[in-house]
């Protein structure tokens, strides 16, 4: 845990959003269908600029969303308030958002979620209230950790 610790300390607003952002990059992949891995139809269920990326291929996604991530951790390394904060937050409700909706999609498609089912409308939703304490108490703590340090 110290070893966390230190690295959430060297850049707090960073990985306040990294959570939600690495889940919706995971689950944008795993909630293409199945046409899309068949390269000869390449169809995509994607609606922000990283559909190129998918069109491409999913390996060009995955390096494109590294580069992204290097990108944002030096950016929030320079960036001055409030710029910085806004921006954490706003990825932190952007990604929560998108992601959360990728995993209604997957839970669907895994049978966890069907709409006549009403336990499994429950279950669903209490996977997503998880997810989402999840996302607050890791954004409450790098917040915490960057007012600490602000002068």
């Amino acid at each position: 845990m110290g070893k966390i610790k230190q690295v959430v300390k060297k850049n707090p607003l960073f990985f306040a959003f990294f959570f939600p952002a690495l889940v919706d990059g995971m689950a944008t992949l795993l909630g293409q269908g199945f046409q899309y891995w068949d390269s000869s139809q390449r169809i995509i269920n994607e609606a922000s600029p990283a559909y190129y990326f998918l069109l491409a291929s999913p390996w060009l996604f995955v390096l494109g969303s590294f580069i992204w991530f290097i990108f944002w951790y030096w950016m929030f390394k320079r960036l001055k308030e409030p710029l910085n904060l806004f921006l954490a937050i706003l990825f932190i409700a952007g990604h929560s958002w998108g992601s959360s909706g990728w995993l209604m999609k997957i839970f669907k498609s895994c049978g966890l979620y069907t709409i006549d089912n009403q336990p499994s409308i429950i279950f669903a939703w209490s996977l997503l209230i998880v997810y989402f304490i999840s996302i607050a108490a890791i954004a409450t703590y790098c917040l915490r950790v960057y007012l600490r340090r602000s002068p």
